[in-house]
């Protein structure tokens, strides 16, 4: 059996419109403090008459002089030279790992002519043509 008192109602009442009240006070814009007020403020935070406060110095940053650059030159600097390509020379049947051609394939039939795996791998077009027209299940049975 559930009963308010009626005194419970009442001060629960009175709480929620104090709550309400001080809720609205916060988001009400504030007063702007007269002219005499602020006069008065002032006198309240200042130094005794007999003291005065030493003026503030400001800050000032100094720029450093920047230094005229170098008139630049009339000539193009000079490109770097490509360096050749190192090209290995004598390898064998056996310089191409087995594991690597699915990878030849895949360069060869992706973009990569089959001189430019070739030129990768640094052994004769043959080989590489040898490697890409073998199917998948030779490959097993040579490894």
């Amino acid at each position: 059996m559930l009963t308010e008192r009626p005194s419970d109602a009442h001060s629960d009442r009175e709480k929620i419109e104090k709550a309400r009240q001080n809720a609205e006070n916060l988001f009400k814009p504030k007063p702007q403090p007269s002219p005499d007020d602020l006069a008065t403020a002032g006198t309240e935070n200042a130094a005794p008459a007999g003291e005065q406060r030493p003026r503030r110095q400001p800050r000032i940053f100094r720029i450093p002089s920047v230094a005229p650059m170098k008139e630049m030159s009339a000539e193009e600097p000079a490109r770097p030279k490509p360096r050749p390509r190192r090209r290995t020379i004598g390898r064998t049947r056996d310089a191409i790992p087995a594991s690597q051609f699915g990878r030849i394939r895949a360069l060869a039939s992706y973009g990569m002519t089959r001189a430019q795996v070739a030129e990768l791998y640094g052994v004769a077009v043959d080989e590489i043509e040898r490697i890409v027209g073998q199917p998948n299940s030779v490959l097993s049975s040579e490894g």
